[in-house]
């Protein structure tokens, strides 16, 4: 029974079939796009928040071999790991200044996401004798 001004069912519910496929698609690859958003929020937060945090160590935390832990808010918590470094500068240093460097392993856990970092801190004291 086919009209000459009209579609048949057939043909409508192929063209429907193709536009919810089509949507089904986007949305897909709406979703995606959202989550991956969302990582790289969460990565550029930890990312501001270890420059702050390795800021602060040798101001508020003082330079010693420790761990440190800390809650921010209700964002995550970060744990630094503070071991120090062997002096390999040796000879190069005058004898009058005392230099510490210590190496420090950042951890910062965000909504079940981890991510490391790793940085350098050298403290020098000037001996006078």
């Amino acid at each position: 029974m086919k009209s000459d001004d009209g579609f048949t069912l057939l043909e409508s519910l192929a063209g429907l079939t193709i536009v919810a496929c089509l949507l089904l698609l986007l949305l897909q690859s709406l979703s995606i796009s959202i989550t991956q958003l969302k990582r790289a929020d969460s990565a550029i937060l930890a990312a501001s928040l270890s420059r702050s945090v390795f800021d602060e160590i040798g101001i508020l935390y003082p330079l010693k071999q420790s761990r440190l832990v800390k809650q921010v808010n209700n964002i995550g918590e970060w744990r630094a790991t503070l071991s120090k470094r062997l002096n390999t500068l040796g000879s190069i240093t005058p004898n009058n200044f005392k230099t510490d460097t210590y190496d420090i392993h950042l951890e910062i856990k965000i909504k079940k996401a981890l991510y490391e970092f790793h940085s350098i801190k050298s403290t020098s004291e000037n001996r006078i004798q």
